[in-house]
């Protein structure tokens, strides 16, 4: 391999040994095989770190850095960004690896054709698995902007039809996701930075089953605070998510001007004000699903 990598993987490590290895194992043998792995330890153990040298010593594509100071999910997701585009400055594609699931050997060489032969898409991302203790299941539905030439319309399909979870962990253009912010300090961040990415291209989902998920526990702001911050959660995280995540749109395309060509900065300001009514409508009419998980809510609390 001559010159950078073209894919790097940011893996923001944080106290899974136990599985940190299989997840390498899954990195490392890719079928596409241009790429590096940086991991960052967010809480540094002499245990994370023998697995993690154990196979740098037989790879060289793999790199360990370990944080002075815990840095909370967002910073470490941020800092596996900066220190894989300072490990590899000319990489053209960047992914988010987690220290605790699998991806398919051929994840990296589907998604990498996808970004090839769609030079207007900013992310591409397979379907995906969720692994149970006991079984797996296919995570049904599927999401794309392919053919949306309209920022607006991709941010309005975004909003309505995109599940941030599986997305996050896809493949993205380096300078893209720079330009969209990385990971701001908000609650889902992961939302977030992909409505600000649906701003800047097309969003492609390859049919193929290459990610398996391990389950985690339900979403709550309660756990998300501690999880997302090394200190206190600032103060704005206490605002309705959807106010929070506006701000930061407004901020990164209207007030900094980072969208470059794709976004300028009046034009920001009109996607913050369609993402606050489009928005609005959702929770107004929201999707089946969105319907069918309050109906199973509001049965529940008149059970109890």
């Amino acid at each position: 391999m001559s010159g950078p990598p073209r894919v790097v993987f940011g893996l923001p490590a944080y106290g899974r040994p136990d599985v940190l290895g299989r997840t390498l194992e899954s990195l490392l043998g890719q079928t596409f095989t241009d790429l590096a792995i940086v991991v960052v330890d967010d809480r540094p153990s002499p245990e994370v770190r023998a697995v993690v040298e154990s196979y740098q010593s037989r790879d060289g594509r793999l790199t360990y850095e370990a944080n002075a100071a815990r840095l909370g999910m967002i910073g470490n997701w941020r800092r596996a960004f900066d220190a894989g585009r300072a490990r590899c400055p000319g990489a053209e594609f960047f992914a988010w690896a987690s220290d605790h699931d699998v991806w398919h050997p051929r994840w990296a060489e589907a998604l990498v054709a996808a970004l090839d032969e769609a030079p207007n898409a900013v992310m591409a991302y397979p379907r995906s698995l969720r692994m149970h203790p006991h079984d797996r299941r296919r995570v049904e539905g599927q999401f794309e902007t392919a053919g949306l030439a309209a920022a607006g319309r991709r941010l309005r399909a975004a909003i309505h039809g995109l599940t941030a979870g599986n997305a996050i962990y896809g493949l993205f253009r380096a300078d893209a996701l720079a330009r969209a912010g990385v990971f701001r300090r908000v609650l889902m961040p992961d939302r977030q930075i992909l409505l600000a990415l649906s701003l800047l291209g097309e969003f492609r989902q390859v049919p193929d089953y290459l990610w398996y998920r391990e389950v985690s526990p339900a979403f709550s702001p309660e756990r998300q605070r501690p999880t997302l911050f090394a200190g206190r959660a600032p103060v704005h995280t206490y605002l309705p998510l959807d106010v929070q995540h506006a701000g930061s749109l407004f901020w990164q395309f209207a007030v900094a001007g980072r969208g470059g060509a794709a976004v300028r900065r009046l034009s920001g300001l009109w996607y913050t004000a369609l993402f606050l009514g489009a928005s609005a409508q959702r929770w107004v009419t929201p999707p089946p699903r969105v319907r069918r998980a309050r109906r199973a809510a509001d049965t529940a609390a008149g059970r109890a």
